[in-house]
C-alpha cells in the first residue's frame, strides 16, 4: 500500500550576483493557497504583485541577499521570468518522482 503525505517540492540553486557574489537558495514550490490566490487576481498589477509576493515567500536564504537578488531581478533583469523558470525546475522535479 502506498503512503501518502503532505510533501512541498523545492529546488536548490545558486544565484550569481551581478558583482560576481553566489548566493544559495531554495525555492519552494507554492501552496494550493498561494496558487487559488493567483487564481483571484483578475487585474494585471494586481497578478504581477501577487507574482512578486510569491517568488519571496517561496524563496529560503539569508534574508539580505533575497532581498538584494529580487531588487537586482527587479531592476536590471526579468523577475516574472526568474520565478517562471524556478517554477518550471519543480515542476520538473515532480515528473521525475
Amino acid at each position: 500500500m502506498k503512503r501518502f503525505r503532505k510533501n512541498r517540492n523545492f529546488i536548490e540553486f545558486e544565484y550569481e550576483f551581478e558583482d560576481g557574489e553566489v548566493a544559495k537558495f531554495k525555492y519552494l514550490e507554492p501552496t494550493t493557497k498561494m496558487i487559488d490566490e493567483g487564481i483571484d487576481k483578475k487585474e494585471t498589477k494586481e497578478q504581477l504583485d501577487y507574482i512578486k509576493n510569491t517568488l519571496q515567500e517561496c524563496l529560503v536564504g539569508d534574508s539580505e541577499k533575497k532581498e538584494r537578488m529580487i531588487e537586482e531581478l527587479y531592476e536590471d533583469g526579468n523577475l516574472y521570468d526568474f520565478k517562471g523558470e524556478l517554477d518550471e525546475a519543480v515542476g520538473k522535479l515532480k515528473k521525475k518522482r
